[in-house]
Parts: structure tokens; C-alpha cells; sequence
């Protein structure tokens, strides 16, 4: 299995409580809409930044991590390939993303404990 965690930053135009509305609301009911079978993804989730700190810590600058888990890296190759991705997908992002500052991070898991 293969987990991909996608950076995101909003559009310049936004507020971060926008961009939360947006992406947790609208974005997820369009995903949820799509038909079964079509996004080859096992598990999606979205982690959203709190505003704690940790003194001398630095805290990333993103406005959200979508985390993504995909048997391998063709299925995640063939989902953001795909026409319904390209167009449907993607011509929602813009509307809440700045995808020029989107980073994919591909993983695999080795757990330690827990």
C-alpha cells in the first residue's frame, strides 16, 4: 500500500476558514459524488492545522494535508491521470486551491509502536 500525503495551500484570495469551508463541504460532496468504483483510492483523510506551537518548533505552512491510500503508485497514476480527475476534480481545486503550491509526498508506512 502506498500513502500519499498531499500539501495544500489556498488561494491567495481566501482565508484559511474559507478554504476549510470549502474543502471539508463542497470538495468532499463532490467526491463523495462521484460514481463507485471511479476514484481507486482505500482511504481518504484530511488533516487540518491547529494553531498550537511548541516554542523553538517550527510549524509547516500549509493550509491542510490530504492523506491518500492507494494499493500502488500506477492506481494513484491512473486516478490523477484520469478525465474525471482532470476535469471534474481539478476544476473544483481551483476554486479553493492554489494548486501551483500543491506537494505530493509518496510513502510507505514502517510502523515503530502503536
Amino acid at each position: 500500500m502506498t500513502k500519499i500525503s498531499i500539501f495544500l495551500t489556498r488561494r491567495a484570495d481566501l482565508t484559511h476558514a474559507e478554504f476549510v469551508d470549502y474543502w471539508t463541504q463542497k470538495h468532499n460532496a463532490l467526491i463523495a459524488s462521484l460514481p463507485a468504483g471511479e476514484v481507486p483510492v482505500r482511504r481518504y483523510v484530511q488533516l487540518l492545522p491547529t494553531n498550537d506551537e511548541i516554542p523553538g518548533v517550527s510549524n509547516a505552512v500549509y493550509d491542510g494535508v490530504a492523506e491518500v491510500w492507494v494499493d500502488d503508485v500506477a492506481d494513484a497514476a491512473r486516478w490523477f491521470t484520469s478525465d474525471t480527475y482532470t476535469t471534474v476534480v481539478a476544476e473544483d481545486e481551483e476554486k479553493f486551491l492554489d494548486r501551483s503550491r500543491t506537494r505530493f509526498l509518496y510513502t510507505t508506512e514502517s510502523p515503530v509502536f502503536g
